[in-house]
């Protein structure tokens, strides 16, 4: 019997201490007015860019997110993403290049899956600007490596591929 109530008052202790925990628990909102606002980086960056960071990687989310917002013919220079990236297009016309040659468009609502180490751009159209949310994991705390600019001969001959 002493060893049965014993049992009973460890598993008591064990549920309230998981409750409590659990108690603990609660969502974070973090308001648009309060995301970190910059400009894109001219080293980085062709034409006008606006980042907003809306949340950074922690413990139990291994991913960042960030609103980008291009105007037309505004693009990034080329890089890589050692554990990949997803774009989440929000408005306008996302154009992306790879180095393979590959040019695709992405309009208001489509997603573009870049898979790790894949050598890439992304910027908006000729006439039309684009935002994208960009979600992107790390990896030995790098989530961006970047690489050189993509020139106005290289942007040119992109957009001549899709039209």
């Amino acid at each position: 019997m002493k060893k049965i109530f014993s049992s009973l008052i460890c598993l008591i202790l064990a549920s309230s201490s998981s409750f409590a925990s659990q108690k603990e628990l609660k969502q974070e909102l973090i308001e648009a007015k309060n995301f970190a606002k910059s400009k894109g980086d001219s080293k980085i960056f062709s034409g006008e860019v606006q980042i907003s960071e809306m949340f950074k990687a922690n413990a139990w989310q291994g991913f960042s997110a960030g609103l980008v917002e291009f105007s037309p013919r505004a693009r990034s220079a080329w890089h890589t993403h050692p554990a990949g990236q997803t774009l989440i297009v929000t408005k306008g016309v996302i154009v992306t290049g790879t180095e393979q040659g590959i040019v695709q468009v992405a309009y208001e609502g489509d997603v573009i899956l870049c898979p790790p180490n894949l050598k890439h751009w992304h910027g908006a159209g000729e006439n039309e600007g684009g935002s994208h949310l960009a979600l992107t994991h790390s990896k030995d705390g790098k989530n961006v490596f970047w690489l050189e600019k993509v020139s106005d001969e290289e942007y040119q001959e992109a957009l001549k591929k899709i039209k």
